[in-house]
């Protein structure tokens, strides 16, 4: 199951890879729409906020309509399913679930197909799509 991680600082806060995440689902150039956030921490650190395809997703379990759910490795939303009632962004610990700004149904990362916009657009080059094993051996490396 691969996931795309924040490969250690320097993200530099740009927004690029919301705006490329917008563009890749919805076709417009949006800090609304896109699947991932960047947020500003005290006092100039700025990190992405994306989803981690969780084996046990919360959001899934929140949702009173069975609108979320795992496709082989991946968390997805059902978006002709999804109410809107926003279940599922309060049950995830990480922030990585919102309300679409004009559709006003549950978004949150699908990978883009196994391309996502975020890595390939992003400037400082810190996103990365990994396997989960690589994101452990990285973490035991730094150690």
């Amino acid at each position: 199951m691969a996931r795309i991680v924040y490969a250690g600082d320097g993200c530099t806060g740009c927004k690029r890879c919301i705006v490329a995440c917008a563009h890749a689902h919805d076709g417009t150039f949006s800090l609304e729409a896109g699947r991932i956030w960047v947020v500003k921490e005290e006092p100039l650190t700025d990190h992405p906020v994306v989803c981690v395809q969780c084996v046990k997703p919360r959001c899934q379990e929140a949702c009173p309509v069975g609108a979320i759910r795992r496709v082989d490795d991946l968390v997805l939303v059902d978006e002709g399913a999804c109410i809107g009632c926003g279940a599922c962004a309060e049950a995830c610990p990480f922030g990585a679930i919102a309300l679409h700004p004009s559709k006003g149904v549950a978004i949150k990362c699908d990978l883009c197909g196994g391309d996502p916009a975020c890595v390939k657009f992003c400037p400082a080059g810190v996103l990365k799509l990994k396997e989960p094993a690589a994101v452990v051996q990285q973490k035991g490396a730094r150690g």
